[in-house]
């Protein structure tokens, strides 16, 4: 686990991980990171993808205009 910035993580890295999200497996977008590296970046795409779902969804269901109790 790396807890310095700038500093290479000393754990062994024993997953694989994409580094631009999506279908793309080719050699150029794999990495080796550590098990906990790859948890929260994991964690942060998926936190970040959820956000975009409920902004989308409340999106939906927004007024856009004025109730007429409030004038």
């Amino acid at each position: 686990m790396n807890n310095t910035y700038g500093e290479r993580c000393p754990e062994v890295a024993a997953d694989v991980d994409h580094i631009r999200s999506g279908d793309d497996h080719s050699d150029d977008n794999l990495r080796a990171i550590c098990e906990w590296h790859h948890g929260k970046k994991s964690g942060a795409e998926g936190a970040a993808a959820l956000a975009a779902k409920r902004r989308r969804i409340s999106k939906k269901y927004r007024r856009t205009e004025t109730h007429p109790g409030l004038m």
